[in-house]
């Protein structure tokens, strides 16, 4: 546009109006009254994720399932074990199972219980004897999973306050001993494996959807529909280029979180590169199908906080599924996000392998079978249309 064609444009009146300017401010509105599901987003999703965030950050941990071996013997009417016992019992904190302390142990390891008690023989005797003679130092162990933070600590709290109201504060001695060959966790440990299943479902349904989307509103789509290409190749065609820019992401995500934040992986990294490009391949599939309600590349990102926000909330990433109320955690099941964490999670911080991980890969594996039908039906309703 050059300088007289500039100034043919240029408006007569060159003083603020506020009439055109509630004029583009009307023109903005309708533009969303015109897009019914911006406007649903607009309106719904607020109160959607003050509920979903409202009830799961209502809850404690919880009815922690922990195990109890206790072989304290009476000593002269005193039985401080039960009496510990007893007062866990009632907590609702944690949820005890008595049995013994090796079993106890294995439990933890394969992720069943979160902590192992034993309360040894002789516990109220050697508490008497510290209370006349002062020679002996009482001991109660606990084996315990660092793998939780807020769950060691309502455990630990528990445990605490049980024998403070048993007995008092009298300098007995709370052996730890960390499971997982005593892997002792910061936040930033705990944090990762959360952060890195997280970024692969928000960011792989962003980009998935808009990209499929895109082609919608170029025109690419209405082309290659008029070729013999089938719903099939279509479809391998858009996994094959996602599932390559997926595994770009997995490798950043991977390298900048050992490298730079020095995540621990304590497993096999090649099981773990795998479980995050079938964790991806999964939401691969989901964008492809979610794609097929999208018109255009606004209502592509909408997807984003609609499998984000539930994820945040049920999944584990803010706050751990047994610190959700009760009769939510069963919703947590269904959120994908769920089995990303426990797979990432036990890889990285706890060194299973897929003897203990089988039922998450399984369960994500059934998620990859389920999106891909959803995918195909998708495509060749498209192609049909």
């Amino acid at each position: 546009m050059n300088e007289e064609t500039a100034e043919e444009f240029k408006p007569k009146n060159s003083r603020f109006s506020m009439r055109r300017t509630f004029a583009i401010a009307f023109k903005t509105i309708n533009q969303f009254r015109r897009d019914r599901r911006t406007l649903a987003l607009l309106t719904i999703v607020p109160i959607i994720t003050m509920l979903i965030f409202g009830l799961a950050l209502s809850g404690e941990v919880n009815n922690v399932p922990i195990i109890i071996e206790n072989n304290d013997v009476s000593y002269f009417g005193l039985d401080l074990g039960s009496n510990i016992t007893d007062v866990l019992e009632d907590d609702n904190r944690v949820s005890i199972t008595h049995d013994s302390y090796s079993e106890g142990i294995n439990s933890v390891e394969t992720g069943k219980y979160y902590a192992s008690i034993l309360i040894p023989e002789n516990f109220s005797k050697s508490i008497v004897h510290m209370l006349t003679f002062g020679n002996t130092t009482p001991e109660f162990y606990i084996y315990i999973d660092a793998t939780k933070p807020t769950v060691r600590g309502s455990i630990l709290g528990a445990v605490r306050e049980a024998m403070e109201e048993s007995i008092g504060d009298k300098g007995i001695n709370l052996v730890q001993i960390l499971a997982h060959e005593g892997a002792e966790f910061t936040g930033l440990d705990v944090g990762i494996p959360a952060i890195i299943a997280f970024e692969l479902i928000f960011l792989l349904v962003i980009v998935g959807v808009i990209t499929v989307t895109r082609e919608k509103i170029q025109g690419t789509q209405d082309r290659l529909y008029a070729t013999p290409i089938r719903s099939s190749e279509r479809l391998l065609g858009y996994v094959i280029g996602l599932l390559l820019i997926a595994t770009i992401m997995v490798t950043i995500i991977l390298i900048f979180g050992i490298f730079v934040f020095g995540a621990k992986v304590r497993g096999n990294a090649f099981l773990l590169i795998f479980a995050a490009l079938l964790f991806a391949l999964a939401h691969i599939f989901m964008a492809v199908f979610l794609s097929n309600f999208a018109q255009n590349e606004l209502q592509a990102i909408q997807f984003a906080p609609l499998t984000a926000i539930p994820s945040m909330a049920l999944g584990g990433l803010l706050i751990p599924v047994v610190g959700l109320p009760i009769w939510l955690q069963p919703v947590s099941y269904i959120v994908p996000l769920t089995y990303g964490i426990n797979l990432f999670e036990g890889i990285m911080l706890k060194g299973w392998g897929f003897k203990e991980l089988w039922v998450d890969f399984v369960v994500v594996s059934g998620m990859c079978l389920i999106f891909f039908i959803l995918a195909v039906i998708s495509v060749r309703n498209r192609m049909r249309d």
